[in-house]
């Protein structure tokens, strides 16, 4: 296949599907000729946390970001992907979002950097301080800043991260309406956990690893888990460097069969935050008579761009259960984050390659507590199971920010094809006049029943929402210039029903609703106010399918999500917006994951994403294509492991991923390449041949092995970002 080219052809498109099933269901059609997997049974009556333990390869079989409860995968009436600690391991993945490159519906690099993880699902994501970052940490909201104050956790620290398509305010409120990314931290376990890394690779980069874990005491009744990481690196970009130092320590009490409370607390340093600048499409995607802008293009100065964040979190989870039929439980963190930047940014770029410049400088803190109770009952009424959750939640942050801009002559321009740095930038001085506070509440009310009729499974929840948000802004003598309150709230709710046979298959049917409140206001032309939330709905229908006896999950789903009053321009003042934008989003998507006995894992995914915008007040948008979002995906890895003869201790793996072709503005007019990428691992376990070094790894993986350079999005025609380079890493890892 091509680098560069149009969208795949429908008879390519056809071909993808047709080789993934060629992939996966063969083999699971045979599952009477191989080895018996044992796949583990699921207690939902015991804990709503017991889906977030260790599960061995790349077959998770039961979630808890779907329903707040333990619940089989195959019987939760919704699409929903986990990937497990493994599959990141084998993958070597350095950031969140490319944990999510072999994840159906999700487009997890469309601004490629290790300083946010920002994602599109289904086809929603967003830019700027509306993009969808991966914001969700334990069930529980993070709190960010007003701008660049965006947690970023490292999947080092993580056991799984758990994707629920599709609207989810009926559990977790304010959220899109293409779902959430749920990150799940690494806990404590009663089995002794112990594991250091070291590991070099492209552009200097250099890091350290270690988790340790298991009983503190001989009852188990405490247990600890300490995990940390160190990574110091240059990147492709001139002039920007990656630094992080993380620590994660959770201790858990069990203080009888019935209660236990894991504390989490967690530490990040960022003092380099790597390059989330942007080039102009003339001279990436589209042609310039100067050529094309390298790839290691640096758009700001070494003496002026700088990026520092520092973001900790403390909290518990706590769970007693009552009785056979009652448990409740608490989940609560508070959360600091401090984010100090200064970026140079490109504006414009005129026809002889110089390209005029903005300065930034924001310093940004929040402060923010997340608490969610529940109390479920399980319980029978005739022949129905009901596993019944009620629940309040609530979260609050409070962020301060000041801001300061520069433009002009003030601000020095650059040539793109030729630049010079540490060029004279005067600091940019803010006043009062920069500062800004926030204040925002909310407050939800949940009920959600998950009914058994023999081989029926049934969902219904409800939910309704209170959400305030005060914000206040100062005049340049101090003194408040405005303060204004902004109060919203909704009913959501969602019903799904599924069906299981006994060849393991599951057919589902689901219907559900979003709720996400819009700040700002109207123009004072059009009389001041604030803008109504964003909702949204979304119908689906899907198959799952399970084969009996094998470690191995399918899932084959069909949507259609339509999003209301999303905000776009206001055309008769261009400084403020409007709630006037309706998008549509319908696919089709295909995830499939199977561990087959010891020896081979496998993935496989496609999308197919039509969004467009079907409501716009601005001229030419309606009915074009939502940008940065590709009409089709699909991507394949594969692991395999010798674990007899004389290649015991080896494995093998491999990945290919196709990212379709997107337009880069919402006019529609210019279009960014397709692309397909290339990843391989490969791994020794000396101890499998060497008893004497029992515990000892050493491992290679490489990212885009083609070193393919390519544009992996455009939001604009000054706003477009180059794709990851080929980035290789060698490891060596000591268990014992």
């Amino acid at each position: 296949m091509p680098r560069h080219g149009a969208d795949m052809e429908p008879r390519s498109v056809l071909l993808a599907g047709v080789a993934l099933a060629a992939l996966i269901l063969p083999v699971a059609a045979q599952a009477q000729d191989m080895p018996v997997v044992e796949v583990p049974e699921v207690d939902v009556q015991a804990t709503a946390w017991r889906s977030w333990e260790h599960v061995p390869g790349y077959v998770a079989p039961v979630t808890t970001t779907g329903s707040k409860t333990d619940t089989p995968l195959i019987e939760a009436p919704q699409s929903v992907s986990v990937v497990t600690r493994d599959q990141i391991d084998d993958q070597a993945a350095l950031s969140v979002s490319q944990a999510l490159r072999y994840t159906a519906g999700v487009l997890g690099e469309v601004r490629p950097s290790a300083r946010y993880d920002s994602v599109f699902v289904r086809g929603f994501g967003g830019q700027g301080t509306g993009a969808a970052f991966v914001n969700f940490l334990d069930g529980l909201r993070q709190g960010r800043g007003l701008y660049f104050g965006v947690p970023n956790t490292d999947p080092w620290l993580l056991e799984r991260i758990e994707v629920l398509r599709g609207p989810a305010s009926v559990l977790y409120g304010q959220t899109g309406v293409g779902g959430l990314v749920n990150l799940v931290s690494r806990r404590p376990s009663a089995a002794h956990v112990n594991e250091v890394r070291i590991e070099a690779g492209s552009h200097a980069l250099l890091q350290t690893a270690f988790d340790l874990g298991g009983a503190l005491t001989e009852d188990g009744k405490f247990l600890y888990r300490l995990t940390g990481i160190a990574r110091k690196s240059n990147t492709q970009f001139d002039y920007t460097q990656e630094e992080r130092i993380a620590i994660a320590p959770a201790l858990t009490w069990r203080p009888d069969d019935n209660t236990s409370i894991t504390f989490l607390a967690s530490y990040q340093y960022d003092p380099e935050g790597g390059f989330y600048n942007f080039v102009p499409a003339t001279g990436t995607v589209l042609p310039n008579r100067n050529g094309r802008i390298p790839r290691s293009f640096f758009a700001g100065d070494p003496a002026f761009d700088r990026f520092h964040r520092t973001q900790a979190s403390l909290g518990y989870q706590l769970e007693h259960r009552l009785d056979n039929t009652w448990t409740l439980r608490q989940n609560f963190r508070y959360s600091h984050i401090d984010a100090e930047v200064n970026v140079l940014s490109v504006r414009s770029i005129a026809g002889n390659g110089i390209g005029s410049r903005g300065a930034t400088f924001v310093s940004d803190h929040a402060n923010a507590y997340a608490l969610d109770n529940q109390a479920q009952a399980t319980f029978t009424t005739g022949p129905l199971r009901h596993t019944a959750l009620f629940g309040i939640d609530w979260q609050r942050t409070s962020a301060r920010a000041r801001q300061g801009l520069a433009s002009g002559p003030a601000v020095p321009s650059i040539d793109l094809f030729n630049p010079v740095y540490y060029q004279s930038i005067r600091p940019i001085l803010t006043s009062p006049a920069g500062l800004t506070n926030q204040e925002l509440d909310q407050l939800g009310f949940y009920a959600q029943d998950q009914i058994a009729l023999d081989r029926w499974r049934f969902n219904l929840g409800v939910r309704y929402d209170r959400a305030n948000i005060g914000t206040t802004t100062h005049q340049a003598s101090g003194a408040n210039a405005s303060q204004e309150s902004q109060f919203d709230d909704a009913v959501t709710w969602r019903a799904g029903a599924l069906y299981l046979f006994d060849n393991g298959l599951a057919p589902y049917a689901s219907y559900s609703t979003s709720f996400l409140p819009n700040t700002g206001t109207y123009a004072p032309a059009r009389g001041g106010g604030h803008f109504d939330p964003t909702t949204g709905e979304q119908y689906e229908i899907g198959l799952k399918y399970q084969p009996p006896g094998m470690n191995s999950f399918i899932q084959v789903a069909a949507y259609h999500i339509t999003q209301q009053n999303v905000l776009t321009r206001d055309p008769n003042d261009i400084t403020f917006s409007v709630p006037q934008s309706e998008i549509r989003s319908r696919g089709i998507e295909v995830d499939a994951r199977a561990s087959l006995n010891d020896n081979l894992d496998l993935i496989g995914a496609y999308s197919y994403i039509d969004a467009e915008v079907t409501k716009s007040n601005n001229p030419g948008v309606t009915g074009n294509r939502v940008p940065q979002v590709p009409q089709h995906m699909a991507s394949g890895w594969a692991n395999y492991s010798f674990r007899e003869g004389p290649l015991r201790g080896l494995q093998i793996g491999g990945g290919v991923r196709y990212v379709g072709s997107t337009y880069g503005d919402e006019a529609n007019s210019f279009k960014v390449d397709s692309v397909t990428l290339f990843d391989a691992s490969i791994r020794y376990d000396v101890g499998a041949r060497f008893e004497q070094a029992r515990g000892l790894e050493l491992a290679v993986n490489a990212q885009n092995i083609a070193d393919m350079d390519y544009v992996a999005s455009c939001s604009s025609l000054t706003a477009c970002y180059y794709g990851t380079g080929r980035l290789v890493l060698g490891s060596v890892r000591v268990r014992w």
